[in-house]
């Protein structure tokens, strides 16, 4: 029996030591997170989203724990990046992976490949992601993206203004919103404003005024878009029934860019624009995304501002928040697709997403990671808001942004209020637009 055992356990050991070399190099999944794939596969990315230094070190993770194979990154200009992805596709030479914002699952639809149901099932997706996210990635039982992260849009204020205005906390309501700007809003002798209370009612001075507008659409009641994915801005039902709430929305917005208009509180222009002037202390107020923190500091470190939940209904039930975010797709043509569905599995392993939002201090997109972030004073706000944010725009945001810009304008020169025949000509003008874009 102890020769037996003399053979046995040197045996045992050998084959421990096999399975761990197995483990590590991903032939047996287990402790190096990698995703084993054929290899030499070669992946092209293209993104657009200020994530660049996250992702390759992500690559770099990847391919170290897979030898042969190859991913290469480009980072493209946001300007063009929407044009040069649709001459890329039209002559066939697409990257593998692409970035997809969570507005062009259904405009993309043609060119994009769905995830394999082997590597990232439906219920695994929907069991990882919150609401929104698949709201926007899932399409009865396809995957269509993956996104790291989810943004909302928040409030940004400026601590010394509260303070010397004798406001102790920030607005928790668009009452409270309104009251709060015109207590905050200064002016000269002259009457010309010296202080905005909000920079808010304008339309290219505004940093996100599309984004803002929608919010209080979707706030106050209005439909936004029909079961046939049309956008539809007039009906809808709010906390007092079915109503105007797209026009109350556009009015309560413009008020405080009107001249003459009790909320008057800004004036701004794309030169003055809202995250310039909150930057050098000329403005109490402002919404923002989370990346705005990094853009405010990156124009003044000297302002001291805090950052809030975005204001809601008075008396609401239930919260709703604005989404705004990017994910990653496939290229139905890739040659590579089913290694490139892989790379995109491992981008949302926890230790690998928890990664990417680290370095990138953004919101997370994965419910797990959600709920480590409501545990972070800095990030609490947006975890909180993640799960009650909203995507409406299924095609052609750029279309619709620039309808919304004009609307506001149209509104601001406008001596009149906002009536329905001002939304209608927009819902038109939107859905003829898209028509004639995704034909």
């Amino acid at each position: 029996m102890s020769n037996l055992l003399k053979y046995i356990i040197p045996g045992v050991f050998i084959l421990i030591a096999v399975l761990w070399v197995l483990v590590w190099f991903g032939v047996i999944p287990g402790l190096s997170g990698g995703t084993k794939i054929t290899p030499k596969m070669n992946l092209i990315i293209w993104g657009v989203d200020g994530d660049e230094a996250a992702i390759k070190g992500l690559i770099t993770a990847f391919t170290n724990a897979n030898p042969g194979s190859k991913i290469i990154y480009e980072k493209k200009s946001p300007e063009s990046y929407e044009q040069e992805l649709v001459r890329a596709f039209a002559a066939g030479k697409g990257p593998d992976i692409f970035g997809i914002h969570h507005t062009w699952a259904d405009g993309y639809g043609d060119i994009l490949y769905p995830a394999p149901a082997e590597i990232f099932s439906q219920a695994e997706f929907a069991d990882k992601f919150l609401d929104v996210a698949r709201a926007d990635f899932m399409r009865g039982s396809n995957i269509y993206g993956v996104p790291l992260y989810v943004d909302t849009l928040a409030l940004y204020y400026n601590n010394d203004l509260f303070n010397s205005a004798g406001i102790v906390l920030p607005p928790a309501n668009w009452d409270e919103f309104e009251q709060y700007a015109r207590k905050l809003t200064q002016r000269k002798s002259n009457g010309e404003i010296a202080i905005s209370g909000a920079a808010f009612g304008g339309g290219e001075s505004v940093l996100y005024s599309p984004d803002i507008l929608a919010l209080l659409m979707i706030q106050y009641g209005a439909q936004m878009i029909d079961k046939d994915g049309r956008v539809k801005l007039i009906g809808g039902t709010g906390q007092g029934g079915a109503g105007n709430f797209a026009e109350k929305a556009l009015e309560f917005y413009t008020s405080f860019a009107k001249q003459g208009d009790p909320n008057f509180s800004w004036l701004g222009d794309k030169a003055g624009n809202s995250l310039n002037m909150f930057a050098v202390n000329r403005v109490a107020m402002m919404l923002g995304y989370s990346s705005t923190k990094n853009a405010i500091l990156a124009k003044s470190s000297k302002v001291s501002f805090g950052v809030a939940a975005v204001p809601q209904m008075k008396n609401a039930v239930f919260k709703k928040n604005y989404a705004d975010y990017w994910g990653f797709g496939v290229y139905k043509n890739s040659k590579n697709k089913d290694a490139a569905w892989q790379f995109l599995k491992f981008l949302t392993k926890i230790e690998n997403n928890r990664y990417y939002l680290s370095a990138t201090k953004r919101p997370a997109s994965q419910k797990a990671l959600v709920l480590e972030q409501q545990g972070n004073s800095e990030m609490k706000i947006f975890a909180d808001q993640a799960l009650t944010a909203v995507s409406w725009i299924k095609k052609g945001k750029s279309i619709i942004d620039q309808v919304f810009l004009d609307m506001i304008e149209g509104q601001i020169s406008s001596s009149q209020t906002a009536g329905q025949m001002i939304i209608k000509e927009a819902e038109n003008k939107i859905n003829s637009s898209i028509r004639l874009k995704y034909k």
